[in-house]
């Protein structure tokens, strides 16, 4: 949270600077036509996350004159040995359970006899994300986008992940930083695959070796207002709403978002654009429910924060280069105060062999780098996302993608 707080900061300085030529028309028509901030879908691919239709915030300023459409791939690494939760329901058992540390509490209770609900979880492998978006600009300040999601799961063996497989993340722990074999997946075995996650009534989620899902599609709609900062300041604001329609046989259920963005850009030697950025949404979670459904979070709502700075250089050619650094934050999928009466079991094989459930708990926090190439009619993109917690859910996760844009007739 430190982090975002820094980006706050840092970005309501920038508001309060007026450095640049405020009323000039030209530098006003330039930010609306050519500062489109190409983000891509930098949701990490969580074996759990996948199942739902999470926000990701906007950061532009209008809507496009173009029909668009879009393709991203990216790939995250995850490693979860199995480790089994016993949820104590007995409120003497749950009492005594808060006033000893989480590691202990195995020892301290006979799980075979005390009032429980447990819970089961393994993952491993490589989560690959595809999805495909049309972006349908209806007006200047309204936009609708669809999305549709797409995953797969497989070991991750060369050369079809060269970042992100096991013998490159275990080469850097290696010979780099992290040390010999920090999470144990030379002990489990290298490019392995398979997700297994069982809930407290006995639903099971289930992904092996080579499958392929289509968890669902997503509706944007983007308003973009007009305000009279907009030219005298260069601080515009957005909103936006989500209609996630889950599809898989293990969430059929629909979620709710909605977001805001609020972004000051500069000029820089008149002719670049730096953008500074933040934006905040919640998302209500099955507020539609069309079958029975494993019990993926015990949330009802999830609630994100983004923050952006963005750099955008003009070309000779009129073509843009962009650089983007990107902090992202959603609440945990379980509630908090759950853990502090969760036993967890499991192989003792190294200190956080427990993450595999406990950062089920965690808000989920990383930073995200950005590069873009855009042309007239193409955006080309490149991003990496290390996550904060370091919890494999995933910890590294790569990504590139490609922008179309089909001019109206």
């Amino acid at each position: 949270m430190k982090y975002l707080l820094f980006l706050l900061a840092l970005f309501i300085f920038h508001v309060s600077a007026l450095a640049q030529s405020g009323n000039n028309d030209f530098w006003n028509k330039e930010i609306e036509n050519s500062s489109d901030i190409i983000k891509p879908n930098i949701l990490s691919n969580h074996p759990l996350g996948i199942y739902i239709s999470r926000l990701n915030h906007n950061f532009n300023v209008r809507s496009p004159d173009k029909y668009s459409f879009s393709f991203e791939f990216s790939s995250g690494n995850v490693a979860l040995p199995y480790v089994k939760s016993y949820e104590l329901t007995d409120p003497n058992d749950q009492k005594a359970a808060e006033n000893m540390p989480w590691h202990v509490r195995e020892y301290a209770f006979d799980l075979n006899k005390v009032p429980h609900n447990t819970k089961e979880f393994t993952a491993d492998g490589v989560i690959r994300s595809y999805r495909f978006t049309f972006t349908l600009p209806i007006t200047v300040h309204h936009e609708l986008n669809f999305g549709l999601r797409i995953n797969s799961l497989d070991g991750g063996k060369y050369p079809y992940s060269i970042f992100t497989s096991d013998e490159t993340i275990e080469w850097f722990h290696s010979n780099i930083a992290g040390g010999e074999d920090p999470f144990s997946r030379h002990y489990y075995g290298l490019n392995k695959a398979g997700i297994s996650y069982k809930d407290e009534n006995d639903r099971v989620l289930t992904m092996h070796n080579g499958n392929f899902t289509i968890p669902g599609i997503d509706i944007n709609y983007n308003y973009y207002p007009k305000l009279e900062m907009n030219e005298k300041h260069h601080i515009y604001l957005n909103f936006g709403a989500q209609l996630g329609i889950n599809t898989s046989q293990y969430n059929p259920v629909a979620d709710f978002g909605i977001s805001s963005s609020i972004l000051k850009k500069k000029i820089i030697k008149n002719k670049n654009i730096l953008t500074f950025g933040a934006s905040a949404g919640v998302l209500r979670q099955h507020f539609l429910e069309y079958g029975d459904r494993v019990n993926i979070s015990s949330r009802n709502f999830f609630y994100s924060l983004e923050g952006l700075i963005d750099y955008k250089v003009k070309l000779k050619n009129n073509n843009h280069l962009s650089y983007g650094i990107n902090y992202n934050f959603q609440s945990s999928y379980n509630r908090k105060n759950e853990k502090d009466h969760t036993v967890l079991t499991g192989q003792r094989i190294k200190t956080h062999w427990q993450k595999t459930i406990s950062h089920l708990y965690e808000d989920l926090e990383g930073w995200n780098f950005i590069c873009t190439y855009s042309t007239k009619r193409f955006s080309y993109f490149v991003y990496f996302r290390e996550d904060l917690n370091l919890d494999n859910a995933p910890d590294f996760q790569t990504g590139i993608g490609l922008k179309m844009s089909i001019k109206k007739k």
